[in-house]
């Protein structure tokens, strides 16, 4: 026990000695859980968009790591209400919509009335709770890199 304790101490102290700008590591955990808990975004992605963004690309893997899929099963219903609330549509509405759709098949999956009255509200639902989430991550690490830098 004591083992995993030295290496989830010696993970932190690595992490904030990064020998990168508090913006960038910032920025990049924060890409890295932004990318996470969309659905169907992946460590590539993050990748990319990191260096496009030059952003620290170990801090976007740490990230996308911290936050997988599993985490977005964990926000679906904040992203179902707040895409619901959105457009006109309660969360009720939308889980009918999901599982009268369910079972029509691909040539329906990609229809008008599936993808605005179903997929549309989930989609910006997700953005919104995506980029609520990544901004906290952001203030939350930029606020310890500081701290920690003042005080080595």
């Amino acid at each position: 026990m004591k083992n995993v304790f030295r290496k989830i101490k010696n993970f932190f102290a690595n992490f904030f000695t990064l020998n990168d700008s508090a913006h960038h590591i910032a920025g990049g955990v924060a890409l890295g859980v932004f990318f996470g808990i969309l659905p169907g975004e992946g460590v590539g992605t993050t990748l990319v968009a990191a260096t496009l963004l030059k952003f620290n690309r170990a801090a976007a893997t740490i990230g996308i790591l911290s936050s997988n899929m599993w985490t977005t099963f964990l926000t679906l219903p904040l992203a179902v209400f707040i895409g619901g609330k959105l457009f006109g549509q309660s969360k009720k509405t939308l889980y009918e919509h999901f599982y009268q759709t369910y079972n029509l098949g691909w040539k329906y999956f990609l229809s008008k009335v599936i993808f605005f009255e179903l997929a549309l509200p989930l989609i910006v639902g997700y953005l919104i709770v995506s980029v609520a989430i990544a901004l906290a991550f952001y203030l939350v690490i930029f606020v310890l890199l500081k701290y920690f830098k003042v005080q080595r």
